[in-house]
């Protein structure tokens, strides 16, 4: 078999791959559930160790991390800030990172032992980057540069998802104001008595 057509082979299993991916994680509305849908295809599909979404808290300005597989308990406490470990560093420069030997690079900030190459991509929401995928191996060396493009192609379809689940609790929230007010506008007009109103 030619190089050529090989290559195209491979790619064409990589795209059949992230439909499947992207048929998964867009079969929820519900925010919590998608990101841990994001973070468990990201883990598989790159055949990862280990794997979380992190995303910027607008208020505090933190990286948090609000999905996860295979991380200690303690990890979920870490907070980074947007620049600290590769994380924050793909969060400020919005590109991608792939560390072959985190010991070896400067940025690493550890989530977990026995991580030896990590890969991180951002997540776009709107044209900002609101987040990080990341994903993390006890191999050395363990990611290539098509794991990256898929990687960053997952992450095109994550960020569709985020969207879309915050635009749905968005509106719940609204809808459950405007039976709230409703339900009062009924109650106000009830009652007969202007005092008791």
């Amino acid at each position: 078999m030619s190089d050529e057509l090989l290559k195209s082979r491979q790619q064409h299993e990589r795209l059949q791959l992230l439909y499947q991916v992207s048929n998964v994680i867009h079969s929820t509305l519900d925010s919590q559930e998608a990101l841990q849908l994001i973070v468990s295809e990201a883990v598989r599909l790159m055949n990862a160790s280990s794997g979380s979404v992190v995303l910027i808290n607008p208020t505090s300005g933190f990286l948090e991390i609000s999905a996860s597989q295979n991380l200690p308990s303690a990890a979920s406490k870490l907070k980074l800030h947007v620049g600290e470990g590769v994380t924050g560093w793909v969060a400020r420069h919005g590109k991608p990172a792939r560390v072959g030997d985190v010991t070896q690079d400067p940025r690493y900030v550890a989530a977990r032992r026995g991580v030896k190459s990590e890969l991180a991509v951002p997540l776009e929401v709107n044209g900002e980057t609101r987040g990080v995928i990341n994903v993390d191996s006890d191999r050395t060396g363990a990611f290539s540069a098509d794991d990256q493009e898929l990687l960053e192609q997952l992450a095109v379809q994550a960020a569709k998802v985020i969207h879309n689940t915050w635009l749905y609790e968005q509106l719940r929230l609204k809808a459950h104001l405007f039976e709230s007010l409703a339900s009062v506008s009924r109650t106000i007009n009830s009652t007969l008595n202007l005092d008791e109103a």
